[in-house]
């Protein structure tokens, strides 16, 4: 029986707010259940997780596991321009109350001009790019799928002005780097009504074209012309 790993960050789980997506809507237990009498999946879901940290994960836990076919919906977290750096959110996080709070009222106030100024990303596109050949490496005999990073709502970007650029950047490498298992249409054609309100995160219809992206392409021919097919 195959074996399927998908590895995503929040945007493979069910959640309860800004609005709930509940697990029969989430794209990744859709796929478990459409797909449990021909394949053994494994599921990993981490919160606001980056490729540095997905990459010493896989190293420590998930690189025994032998998949035949290796799902990746990553990427975000890793691009999104910041107006402050971790090490910094980490220190407001640890001062009085009253003075992180003016901190932050006055880097709200300041948000598009100081991501401009700074640019700082959590994962730097070379790193980036570093990442996912460890990735692949990690996986030597696995096939791979790789979800694109949504293309942003224009709510998002009129907050974050960079955010356009991050997101083709970064998909760029995506593809670059699994140039056979990159879902380029995967949100073709879609606008604005694919994100919850807080224009990141997947609502079902989000949800519904991931799903059926991956689905579609559980049967594709590889580079030696053998037909990996899982029904």
């Amino acid at each position: 029986m195959k074996k399927i790993l998908i590895i995503t960050d929040s945007l493979g789980l069910p959640r309860v707010l800004p609005e709930v997506i509940n697990d029969e809507q989430c794209w990744t237990y859709r796929l478990a259940d459409q797909y449990s009498k021909y394949c053994r999946f494994r599921i990993v879901s981490v919160p606001g997780m980056d490729t540095n940290q997905l990459v010493s994960l896989v190293a420590d836990y998930y690189k025994v596991i032998k998949a035949d076919l290796v799902v990746v919906q990553v990427g975000i977290v890793d691009c999104y321009p910041r107006a402050i750096k971790k090490s910094e959110l980490s220190l407001l996080l640890r001062m009085p109350r009253f003075l992180s709070e003016l901190i932050h009222r006055w880097v709200k106030r300041n948000y598009s001009w100081l991501i401009s100024k700074r640019g700082i990303r959590y994962v730097k596109s070379e790193q980036f790019s570093s990442n996912l050949v460890k990735l692949q490496e990690s996986f030597p005999d696995s096939k791979f799928l790789v979800v694109p990073i949504a293309p942003p709502s224009m709510a998002y970007i009129k907050k974050n002005p960079l955010i356009l650029g991050a997101i083709k950047e970064y998909n760029d490498l995506l593809a670059s780097t699994f140039p056979s298992g990159f879902l380029a249409e995967c949100y073709a054609g879609t606008s604005d009504d694919i994100f919850l309100s807080d224009n990141h995160h997947l609502n079902g219809l989000g949800n519904e074209l991931v799903y059926t992206a991956v689905k579609e392409a559980l049967s594709f021919e590889d580079a030696d012309n053998e037909i990996w097919e899982i029904i």
